[in-house]
């Protein structure tokens, strides 16, 4: 399993690197006085990282709301900690950009315990439309926990992307409702090239993402970046299932 995993992994970050290299060129190239174009680099930068992911088969989308991973744990958990390794460097490398995420605000117990209630109503009718039976996936269990790692993980960066960064940097030029509006939409929108060319199932990946961006924004507006980390990745390890379902005998 690690030694197939450290295959794929390498494959992922060979196949990746030029173009990640050429975002991180252009972002260390732009001037710390250009806040919105260095943000639109971290962003473009995401986008690439995880659309990679596709023709590598570390996931894929369906048009019969199927969202699977590969089965393989220790990908999943590299994945997942790796993405929380991007966040860390964030902070090193873009100290200013890192000052605009509110990681949290109100109650956040409340906030938290929101969070999970938003991701469950995003993922649990989709789940139910998927009309699988985990009982009948061998080893789902093992796989759930290493999924876990990378649904948290994974859209840990990319909240602190959106609800961190973008939004937090737009309430400083827009009302807090617009400013979420914007990056529910900008979220749904960096989803484009996933659903019109990447997998061509088009309308129902911008919906569920615009859907999802309008959830975690508005979490994020009165509660904070945590508890929009908790939707996200609560609504995505709901719907996950991991790729070639084995059932048991």
């Amino acid at each position: 399993m690690i030694a197939d995993g450290l295959s794929l992994l390498i494959d992922y970050a060979t196949y990746l690197l030029p173009g990640l290299g050429l975002c991180a060129l252009w972002f260390c190239l732009t001037p710390k006085t250009q806040p919105g174009l260095r943000i639109v680099i971290l962003l473009f930068g995401f986008v690439l990282m995880r659309d990679v992911m596709t023709p590598l088969r570390l996931w894929s989308l369906s048009g019969d709301a199927q969202i699977s991973f590969i089965s393989n744990p220790f990908v999943l958990a590299t994945l997942g900690a790796l993405s929380l390794a991007v966040v860390a460097a964030l902070a090193r490398t873009a100290p200013e950009l890192w000052k605009l995420i509110i990681w949290s605000r109100g109650n956040r117990a409340v906030g938290l315990a929101l969070g999970i209630a938003a991701g469950l109503a995003i993922g649990v009718p989709l789940r139910l439309y998927q009309g699988l039976d985990i009982a009948e996936i061998a080893g789902y269990w093992p796989w759930w926990l290493s999924m876990a790692v990378l649904a948290f993980g994974g859209n840990a960066l990319e909240e602190v992307l959106f609800r961190g960064i973008l939004q937090g940097h737009l309430e400083h030029h827009t009302s807090a409702l617009r400013a979420a509006l914007i990056s529910a939409v900008a979220f749904a929108a960096c989803h484009s090239f996933l659903a019109l060319t990447v997998t061509r199932i088009g309308w129902p990946i911008l919906l569920f993402t615009l859907v999802e961006g309008l959830a975690c924004s508005f979490i994020r507006m009165r509660y904070g970046v945590n508890a929009a980390i908790a939707a996200h990745g609560t609504a995505i390890l709901v719907i996950a299932t991991p790729m070639g379902l084995v059932t048991g005998g």
